[in-house]
């Protein structure tokens, strides 16, 4: 029995994506990596926590609303394997929770969107740059360990985008 058909809950209403009923943005690399590098240049540190804030909270909320509807999805098992499909099926990129526990966890990221979108238009970055991907791994925790929001930090140890092999994302309570 399948507990999540995404050929019947990924699709459109008009010109929105949704997926189980409930609309999600999509934007292209130019988009995001011209907001990130707005956000960075003019705002900087407040820019950067504004772009994380907003990744935490919308997926915060999209993951609550999921697991709401699929009460079939509870482990924990379950719950980062959706995750992980959702941010890959959203274009994201590829994500694996490879240690994961509620007061710390290790994550790595082989793909991102982001990260290519940066390169393409910015080559090499001087620090860690995953903003959005660290907000989005700490909504989907803080919804996985029923925390509020703000409850974990996640901090990016390695990124592709300073031309490291993988991203990798260490997670702890704030």
């Amino acid at each position: 029995m399948t507990i999540f058909d995404w050929q019947t809950e990924l699709n459109r209403d008009g010109h929105r994506v949704v997926i189980s009923g409930q609309p999600i943005a999509m934007h292209c690399h130019h988009y995001n990596i011209n907001l990130q590098k707005t956000l960075e240049e003019t705002l900087g540190a407040e820019g950067i926590e504004l772009l994380y804030r907003s990744a935490e909270k919308t997926n915060y909320n999209s993951l609550q609303h999921l697991f709401n509807q699929y009460k079939k999805i509870r482990t924990l098992k379950s719950k980062l394997e959706m995750a992980s499909l959702l941010y890959q099926n959203c274009g994201l990129g590829i994500i694996h929770f490879r240690k994961v526990r509620p007061h710390s966890a290790y994550i790595a990221s082989t793909s991102s969107h982001h990260v290519t979108g940066w390169l393409a238009k910015h080559g090499r970055c001087e620090t860690p740059g995953c903003h959005f991907t660290r907000g989005w791994i700490a909504g989907a925790l803080e919804v996985i360990y029923q925390r509020p929001l703000g409850f974990y930090i996640v901090e990016e140890r390695r990124c592709k985008m300073q031309r490291d092999e993988e991203c990798v994302f260490h997670v702890k309570e704030r």
